[in-house]
């Protein structure tokens, strides 16, 4: 059985891994719909602007987006 602990030491732990993005940006813990993901924090600022919308449309798939884990139901 997975405890709240070792939940929180595994996404330490992932985020220890792989702190930067290819783009240099730091990465962080994401919830989203259930699931605790790793992300870019570039991914989680709304773009501004047809340019910024052009360059996340050509490399954002290129941004860290790690499924980690499922979150437990509260």
């Amino acid at each position: 059985m997975i405890n709240q602990t070792s939940i929180v030491d595994y996404i330490e732990d992932a985020n220890d891994r792989q702190p930067y993005c290819e783009c240099g940006r730091q990465t962080e813990p994401v919830y989203h719909d259930g699931i605790i993901w790793l992300e870019c924090s570039s991914l989680r600022e709304p773009p501004v602007g047809r340019i910024s919308r052009l360059v996340r449309a050509l490399y954002g798939p290129f941004h860290v987006q790690e499924r980690l884990i499922e979150a437990p139901a509260a």
